[in-house]
């Protein structure tokens, strides 16, 4: 028989805090020691679960050496890198907590704003309290073109509009068992809570350059990210590409006219440069269309898989309570 994962006491949580970390060895004790500052002071009934997204660095020895300091610290370990969705997505199986807060290990997410994320939760003000990012003053340029860039399309091509949204919020128990039922194994956890629809607070914050380390977000993974989420939570690309069909069917039938008037007069046209253009611009079309089909083929394969989404190596138990004094020994 398997043993119960979750112990009695831990299902008396109030809030359970998911924190994906990945190579935050240099940060993540003086993370853990201003978090624990926080909660110990805004709630008396929380745990805190650090998954280590399969870090190459020593991240999963400062967790193992913070237990003993931190009764409330859990983790995961993971076999290897499986990204942050599948991170968060552990977190959430694991977490017990009658609210949720999912944030990031690298204090860009201010532990001082769980205060009033809480106060907000418990008036009963909404069911997702979403921290919403106020400025980006630490970010290049670089950083909030794809940031821009990238919402943009997310709006134009899903309609959801996740313009300043980040990772950072809490979310109510009803929510989280929401998002655990739905059976898609490629996720977009920011999309996912906003298109719930459940009832949302947003709370400014500015982002705080990181207490460690440099970010790991690239061009190329944000074009990454924005293919996986545009094509699991819209259609619309295949309807571009049906759009772009019919204008080339007019064009055809356009030049298909100039060609039999051309005979007919006797015009001697030559042609080469426009019948050029169309071959190049429908060739790149048709090329275009098999990426954007091919792209969604790859997420049918990936579900019609059916594999784990993530694989643990060891898990962090809670430490042992220690005697108190006078006890038995």
């Amino acid at each position: 028989m398997m043993p119960d994962r979750h112990p009695p006491e831990d299902r008396n949580v109030e809030l359970s805090v998911i924190v994906p970390a990945f190579n935050e060895a240099q940060g993540i004790a003086a993370f853990l020691e201003i978090l624990f500052g926080v909660l110990r002071g805004c709630c008396t009934r929380f745990d805190v679960w650090v998954i280590d997204d399969g870090s190459r660095d020593d991240t999963w020895q400062c967790l193992r050496s913070a237990r003993e300091r931190y009764a409330e610290l859990r983790g995961l370990r993971f076999t290897r890198n499986f990204g942050k969705e599948a991170a968060v997505l552990a977190g959430l199986r694991q977490a017990t907590g009658a609210a949720v807060v999912v944030m990031d290990s690298d204090c860009q997410h201010p532990p001082s704003l769980l205060a009033k994320m809480l106060e907000a939760w418990r008036a009963g003000e909404a069911h997702i309290i979403a921290a919403q990012k106020a400025a980006r003053p630490s970010d290049s340029w670089i950083e909030r073109l794809n940031a821009r860039v990238f919402n943009s399309l997310m709006r134009t091509m899903t309609g959801l509009d996740l313009s300043g949204a980040s990772d950072y919020r809490l979310l109510d128990r009803r929510v989280v068992d929401a998002l655990l039922a739905f059976p898609e194994r490629v996720r977009f956890f920011r999309g996912m809570t906003v298109w719930s629809g459940y009832t949302t607070k947003h709370l400014a914050f500015e982002v705080a350059p990181r207490i460690a380390g440099t970010s790991r977000w690239s061009t190329r993974q944000l074009t990454k990210l924005a293919i996986n989420s545009i094509t699991a939570y819209s259609a619309k690309p295949l309807s571009l590409i049906f759009r772009l069909g019919l204008v080339g069917m007019l064009a055809a039938c356009v030049l298909f006219l100039q060609a039999v008037y051309s005979w007919l007069a006797g015009i001697a046209v030559s042609g080469w440069t426009s019948m050029t253009v169309v071959m190049l611009f429908f060739g790149s079309a048709n090329l275009l269309g098999i990426g954007v089909l091919g792209a969604y083929l790859a997420q049918l394969f990936d579900e019609i898989k059916a594999r784990p989404e993530y694989l643990v190596k060891q898990e962090l138990e809670a430490a042992a309570p220690k005697p108190h004094p006078g006890g038995d020994a």
